[in-house]
Formats: C-alpha cells, sequence, structure tokens
C-alpha cells in the first residue's frame, strides 16, 4: 500500500519526518523543561546581572537553544527583570514554537 495513501496525505508523513530529525538532533546536554523551568529564575537572573549562565548551567542552556516556549519564558522573566526582554549572554534562538517537540 502507498504511504500516502495510508497516511491520508504526503504533508502529514513529511511532518512526522521533520519530527523525527528535529528529535534525533537534540542536544544530549539538553536538560528538558521541567529543570529548565525549575531554574528559570537564577538562570535569568544571572543573565540579567550580566554574568554567563550558560557555564554554570549547561543543560539548561542547551534546552533553551532548542525549546522555543521555553525561551519565551526566559524572555519575559528578562523583561520583568530588566525591561528589555533581549540579553547578550541569552541563549541563540535556533528554535521556534513550529520546531517544538513536547515531552
Amino acid at each position: 500500500m502507498d504511504d500516502n495513501a495510508q497516511n491520508g496525505s504526503g504533508d502529514q508523513r513529511s511532518d512526522h519526518w521533520a519530527r523525527l530529525d528535529a528529535f534525533l538532533q537534540t542536544d544530549p546536554r539538553d536538560a528538558g523543561c521541567d529543570e529548565a523551568m525549575e531554574i528559570l529564575d537564577v538562570y535569568g537572573e544571572l543573565l540579567a546581572a550580566g554574568d554567563d549562565p550558560s557555564e554554570r548551567f549547561p543543560g539548561v542552556h542547551a534546552h533553551l537553544s532548542a525549546c522555543g516556549p521555553c525561551a519565551q519564558d526566559l524572555e519575559g522573566l528578562l523583561l520583568a527583570l530588566t525591561g528589555s526582554a533581549s540579553s547578550r549572554h541569552g541563549p541563540p534562538q535556533h528554535a521556534g514554537e513550529d520546531s517544538y517537540i513536547g515531552p
């Protein structure tokens, strides 16, 4: 049976492959959403103070670099702490919400 016919559409199948590919490219140091949220206030305060928390929390940094929703939470926290959402020491914005694969 044709894979496209079985799945109903080729786009849906392509989306599954794209999601699998994104999952397989996950940084093994990625701490995950739970740990990132647990330490986000400390991470944000270090950023706001001009420190580089990526050295102290590399797993959280890896996660914030890959998880759009968690990175947005960090941006909101920085906005609340400093009045500015951007930081020169913040995680690079490689992923957006569209590429996020939840737990």
